[in-house]
């Protein structure tokens, strides 16, 4: 088990407050031009401010928004993919059942590509057809699952350098 000082630092930078001094230091670096794959130009800033009002607007003219991230992926269409997959955790302490979520969430995060929009997965269980970042997540779970990413036959629910 951690101890308080590793318990503490990682309850600290889960805070606004570490999360807005670790963006302000990103910001401060790209101010500088510290950044090798990006620039910053802060006089574009209400140029793409109003553009992603525009794309917001124009997608969700009621502006209810539907939250996005990988794990809403998981339970596309209505099914709840992670706690069939959980099922097979119980037992398992907390450490391992958060390196087993880092590592499905990491991998399949990887693996999606923007595959377009005329790849698709069926999934077997359900018959459902899902695209783009939808399919490639279920498709991902779906291979972390059967074990694809570890190289490790007794500890399948992981991934590795093997796998």
């Amino acid at each position: 088990m951690p101890d308080a000082d590793a318990r503490n630092a990682v309850a600290w930078l889960r805070t606004p407050e570490a999360v807005r001094e670790r963006c302000h230091a990103l910001l401060e670096v790209a101010a500088s031009d510290g950044l090798p794959h990006f620039a910053l130009d802060l006089a574009r800033l209400d140029d793409v401010a109003d553009y992603v009002a525009a794309v917001i607007r124009s997608n969700y003219p009621d502006l209810v928004i539907p939250y996005h991230a990988r794990w809403r992926h998981f339970e596309v269409g209505g099914v709840d993919r992670w706690g069939d997959l959980a099922n097979r955790l119980r037992g398992c302490d907390s450490e391992e059942l958060a390196r087993t979520r880092i590592d499905l969430c990491t991998v399949s995060v990887l693996l999606d590509a923007g595959a377009g929009p005329g790849w698709s997965f069926r999934e077997p269980q359900t018959g459902q057809v899902l695209s783009r970042s939808e399919g490639l997540a279920v498709a991902s779970l779906h291979a972390f699952s059967a074990g694809l990413f570890s190289g490790d036959s007794v500890r399948q629910l992981r991934a590795d350098t093997e796998g």
